[in-house]
């Protein structure tokens, strides 16, 4: 009886670890197929040296355009404060 418990622990952990080496050998395929994939990506874009002033451009572009953005909006909040004013005070006359 100890005899068939032994062995079947012995399947057991053969089977358990030989599950988990296959997985660490699937794992490594599949990162080093993800590095492939990356590198292939950076060959299409270009370098980081050619990606750089591209990047530093729409930056700069991101910070005109929040900068215009925010004008516009103090623009429109004073508007509301006019046209809302001129509300206040036309009722005033009417009454």
């Amino acid at each position: 009886m100890e005899q068939y418990v032994v062995d079947i622990f012995g399947i057991v952990f053969g089977i358990s670890g030989i599950t988990v080496f296959t997985a660490m050998i699937i794992r490594f395929k599949l990162k080093k197929k993800e590095l492939e994939v990356r590198e292939k990506e950076l060959e299409m874009r270009g370098s980081d040296a050619e990606l750089g002033p591209v990047i530093d451009a729409l930056r700069d572009d991101a910070d005109d355009t929040r900068a215009q953005l925010a004008d516009m909006q103090e623009r429109l909040d004073f508007a509301e404060r006019v046209l809302a004013a001129g509300r206040v005070s036309q009722e005033d006359r009417s009454e």
